[in-house]
Parts: structure tokens; sequence; C-alpha cells
């Protein structure tokens, strides 16, 4: 029993000398007691000693992290660094101890305690370090488990708390790369940034079965090509003998009408309300019969032009002279 309890007895002054750090009071709360959010970091400072006290690092990690947020002080800083490093966070437990270290004054208890602290956990720092593959762009961001990197820690050492991580980095060209890593304390590993290859571009999907044209049968005859060119021939010359029947029709009115005019108007300046009529309808009919004999001499051009291009045999074609209003034409004659 004597020995168990000499064996006791330093493990419990330790045990009241870290509940004494722990328990500090905020510095800021303390030196500024009317402040409401210096009050509002002092209750959460107090929330997160308790969880302390209740061996629950866990859960007092984040009351002392929102207790800094909301008014820097070197007690909250101090006792966050502890908890963290408690849990194994050893890079942000180093990170805060050597923040709070630039703030602690020439006898303060805590700095000694800092100092030994820092030169305990560096050893045993994980440590990650991004290289980049030869001839690959450089990143346009970097996350590592969801937050950003600076482009400087490409090429650098950066210290990360021993466990799994997620390192996603993101081109401009929007490809990406997602990389699990796991580091034990103590070790360094390198991780080479590599875009991925560039995705080709999908084959053209099959055509179903059912929209495909089906194929003729292998006996089926098929149709001469010059059958189609013949029936356009026909179809266009026909359209340009219609015309040019109109257009004789429409002639013949006018000089029809070129008569009758003659009877009512003897001259310009004896000229009656009729003769002036047949004078506009006169012309109107010359006007129709002229540029229907045009669309004619047209139609029966590239009728026959398509025609003597296709000729089939046992087919003849020829053309005959014309007499047409205002000129001469050519009408198409064709024998099967």
């Amino acid at each position: 029993m004597g020995m168990t309890k000499q064996a006791r007895v330093p493990a419990f002054a330790r045990g009241v000398l870290s509940l004494a750090l722990l328990c500090a009071m905020s510095d800021a709360a303390a030196a500024q007691p009317n402040n409401p959010r210096a009050a509002d970091a002092q209750a959460l400072f107090d929330q997160g000693r308790a969880a302390v006290e209740a061996r629950d690092c866990a859960r007092a990690i984040p009351l002392f992290r929102k207790s800094q947020e909301t008014y820097p002080a070197r007690g909250t800083l101090f006792n966050l660094a502890q908890c963290e490093a408690e849990l194994g966070r050893i890079a942000s437990a180093t990170q805060h101890y050597k923040e709070l270290l630039t703030q602690l004054t020439p006898g303060d208890p805590r700095l000694p305690i800092t100092q030994q602290r820092i030169t305990e956990l560096e050893p045993r720092l994980p440590r990650l370090v991004l290289e980049l593959a030869q001839g690959a762009p450089a990143p346009a961001e970097l996350l590592l488990d969801r937050a950003p990197l600076p482009q400087a820690s490409v090429g650098s050492e950066l210290p990360v708390d021993p466990g799994d991580h997620v390192l996603v980095v993101r081109w401009a060209d929007g490809r990406q790369t997602e990389t699990r890593v796991s580091l034990p304390e103590g070790v360094r590993k390198d991780v080479r940034l590599e875009p991925p290859p560039a995705a080709a571009a999908p084959p053209p999907a099959p055509v179903p079965a059912a929209v495909q044209a089906p194929s003729p049968p292998p006996d089926a005859p098929s149709t001469p090509p010059s059958s189609g060119r013949r029936t356009l021939a026909f179809v266009i010359g026909g359209v340009g003998a219609a015309a040019l029947g109109g257009s004789l029709i429409t002639g013949g009115l006018a000089l029809g009408t070129k008569g009758d005019l003659e009877e009512e108007c003897p001259t310009p300046s004896r000229c009656s309300d009729d003769g002036m009529s047949l004078s506009s309808r006169g012309q109107t009919l010359t006007t129709v019969s002229s540029v229907l004999g045009a669309v004619g001499l047209v139609g029966l051009g590239a009728g026959v032009v398509l025609l003597l291009t296709a000729p089939e045999q046992g087919t003849s074609v020829a053309l005959t002279p014309a007499i047409l209003p205002g000129g001469g034409g050519a009408l198409l004659r064709s024998r099967f």
C-alpha cells in the first residue's frame, strides 16, 4: 500500500497542475468585465472548462474555439491547445501553441509549458507534401478535408493531424481529382498532383433497328434514274406550255381591245370614258401576256434541258417554232 501511495502522489500532482491550467480564467474577460463580447466569450469558456472537468475534450474544443472567435484570449487559446493535444490532434495543437508563444510575456507560468509542449509534439507531426507532376498545369483550387489550401502549399510540407484525410484538386478546365491519404504520427507522405486525362467524346449512339430504312428486296427492279428526271421535265414543260397558252389568249384579247379602242378613241383628245377603260384594260392584258410568255419560254427551256439530259430509248423529242404575241418562240413535241 505504501508503494501505491507513492505512485499516486506524482500523478495527483500532475492532475492538479493540469486542472489549474485548464481552469484559468479567460484573460480578456478578466481585463474587460463590462464588454458584452468578452462576457459572451467568458460564458463559452466556462462551458468548455466544465466539459474538461468532465474529461470530455471533444465537447470542450468547439466551445473554446467559439469563445476564441468571439473574443480572443491567451487563456482560451492555451486550453484549446491542451485539449487538441489530449485528443491526438497534433498539428492543430502545435499551431495553437506556436500562436500562443508569440503572445506570452516573460514570467508567464504558461510560457515554459508551451515551449515544452511544442518540443514534444513536433517530432510526432505527420507531414503532407504536394508535388506538381512534370508538365502538369498548376491547380486552380486545393481542398484538404473541405478546407481551402493556399497555392503556396504546392511543394511545401504541410503539418496535418494523424488519421485519414481527403485531398481534392481542381483545375481551370473543370477536371478534378480526389485522393484519400492516411497519415500516422511522424510520417512524411508525398502526393503527386496531376489532372486526369481529358474525357474522349462518346461514340454516336446506334440507330434503333425500327428507325433504319428498310432495304429493298434483292430481286426488286430498281427505278431508272432517268425516269424521275423525265417526269420533272414534262411537269416543268407542261407548266411552260400552259403559260404560253395563257399568253396567246391574253394576247388575242389585247388585240381585240385595241380594235375597240380605235373606235372609241379616234384621237387622244376625243376619247370617251369607255375608251379610257378599254385603254387601261388593253395595257393590263398586254402586260399579262408578256409575263406569261416569258414564264412559258423559261419553263419550256428548262423542261427541254432536263429531258435531253436523260433521254430514254423509244422516246423522241423535237422543238418546233411558234409565233407568239410580241415575238417568236418554240414548242416542245415528244413522241413515245
